[in-house]
């Protein structure tokens, strides 16, 4: 006997296995419409950025909208650019190759004029189709280094209207002035205001068209001079600030890894050479933390208007700084040094709907990577010849093995960014525990310096245990890296 709530059964089954057929269909017929659909890209950096974010772990700082960003994509807490200066690093950055590769050590090479066919990021991105626009500092903006080919015809159109960074009758005179200066204009009276506004009307443009794009936004700010509306230096007002932290030289460093300050010491208000005082040194730090907020608010701009237009869904976020800073800590200012608080900086990608979220890594990565790993999520055709490594495989799972060391590299004496007169070049590895940092006579490649400081710990460089017995095997590792790497072609 066919007991009675049987066919109740049966039915309730094959409702069940036609809800799940027709969700399976539904998920399916979705996927297959977005399939040929672009990601796009927006490409955000910031210059002379370091890790001084509260995402980051900085309690001081107040960042909320690179905050937001770092908590809906993978915040990468041991990202290192190759060379700590902004024509180097950018030009490392969007050529996919490193210094000793496409030929920039300096603030006045053009990499064109040593690898005149390679394909930059943005223009992969143009090559396949895409809408590539760059707004604000992206390569190095001085005129010997534009890069018109990297872009589409649209960037011809683009009137970037720079604007001032001085307002104070004092700083008017030309050239550098104050180190720092904060007035009651408004964001969109400096210049890293106009390239927020500027990327917001490029995304509305987007938006009407359709069409795919990369779109780089490039801002200017923490970089001196430290020039921002008032309302970012009021935010710090009790924020207390005790001056420069961890100011001694690491023991034993040699003299060729450190520079005078020569960037800071431009500036009207800064002494030529001796000791800062200590108010203009808390002024200075807290000036940097303003700039920062400053330049958090501009992001937050362009990330609001994304998400107002509704393509955040499809739109790859990345967020990176071109290379880290000193403020002040082992007796340096400014950037141009192998040291970890120069090499180290920022980076944030946000891929859509991607697995992980709010995840962290803390995998030792490049700069050098963000191009493959941009190729490689979008599918477009990359330069023939990258040196990174796609982070694609950490996007998904940020906790995997990840057994990758990180490089860097500078010339001296420091003139030699202005002048290509390089006599020595210091070729730096970070493995997981270690910095090692080898400087060479280029005129006869004699190892002249050796460092090796232990980072296991974190913080900075401390002690140069290089030459040391009981450290020989991991000198002799690492050191056999930096030769092969110093050699690549």
């Amino acid at each position: 006997m066919i007991p009675r709530n049987y066919f109740n059964t049966i039915s309730k089954r094959i409702f069940l296995v036609a809800a799940c057929i027709l969700y399976a269909f539904t998920v399916f017929s979705n996927d297959d419409k977005g399939k040929d659909k672009k990601y796009n890209v927006l490409f955000i950096m910031v210059d002379d950025l370091r890790p001084n974010l509260a995402c980051y772990g900085d309690k001081k700082a107040i960042t909320p909208n690179i905050d937001k960003l770092a908590r809906r994509g993978t915040m990468f807490k041991n990202a290192y650019c190759q060379q700590a200066v902004c024509n180097p690093s950018r030009a490392s950055i969007l050529t996919g190759l490193r210094p000793n590769q496409n030929g920039v050590t300096d603030l006045i090479t053009h990499f064109r004029d040593k690898v005149p066919g390679v394909a930059t990021l943005p223009q992969a991105f143009k090559n396949n189709g895409y809408t590539a626009v760059g707004v604000g500092k992206i390569f190095h903006d001085t005129k010997s280094t534009v890069d018109t080919i990297s872009w589409s015809p649209v960037q011809s159109e683009i009137d970037e209207k720079k604007g001032k960074e001085y307002f104070l009758e004092r700083n008017k005179k030309g050239g550098k002035a104050d180190a720092y200066e904060f007035t009651d204009r408004d964001d969109a009276s400096y210049p890293d205001g106009k390239v927020a506004d500027q990327a917001v009307e490029l995304l509305r443009r987007f938006k009407n068209s359709g069409e795919s794009f990369f779109l780089a936004a490039g801002f200017r700010k923490p970089h001196l001079p430290f020039c921002a509306p008032q309302k970012y230096w009021d935010m710090y007002a009790h924020t207390a600030f005790p001056g420069v932290e961890n100011r001694n030289r690491p023991i034993g460093a040699p003299e060729i890894a450190f520079h005078q300050g020569q960037e800071l010491r431009g500036y009207t208000d800064i002494p030529d050479e001796g000791p800062l005082a200590a108010g203009k040194e808390k002024d200075l730090i807290r000036a940097y933390y303003a700039c920062i907020s400053f330049a958090d608010a501009q992001v937050g701009k362009v990330l609001d208007e994304l998400n107002r237009l509704g393509l955040s869904d499809n739109t790859i976020v990345v967020l990176v700084g071109d290379h880290g800073y000193h403020l002040g800590e082992q007796d340096l200012w400014c950037k141009s040094t192998n040291f970890e608080l120069d090499a180290r900086v920022p980076l944030i990608i946000s891929v859509p709907k991607a697995s992980q979220k709010n995840g962290g890594t803390d995998a030792i990565v490049e700069a050098v990577d963000i191009y493959p790993t941009l190729t490689a999520l979008c599918k477009i055709d990359p330069a023939p010849k990258l040196s990174g490594t796609s982070l694609v495989p950490l996007l998904q799972n940020p906790a995997i093995r990840w057994d990758r060391v990180a490089y860097s590299q500078f010339a001296r004496p420091y003139k030699a960014l202005f002048s290509k007169t390089a006599t020595h070049m210091g070729y730096s590895v970070r493995d997981r525990e270690w910095r090692y940092t080898v400087w060479y006579n280029l005129s006869g490649n004699a190892i002249e310096n050796k460092e090796l400081y232990y980072l296991g710990n974190g913080g900075i460089e401390k002690e140069n245990l290089s030459g040391t017995a009981k450290y020989q095997p991991v000198e002799k590792k690492l050191g056999e890296l930096l030769e092969t790497y110093r050699n690549i072609q």
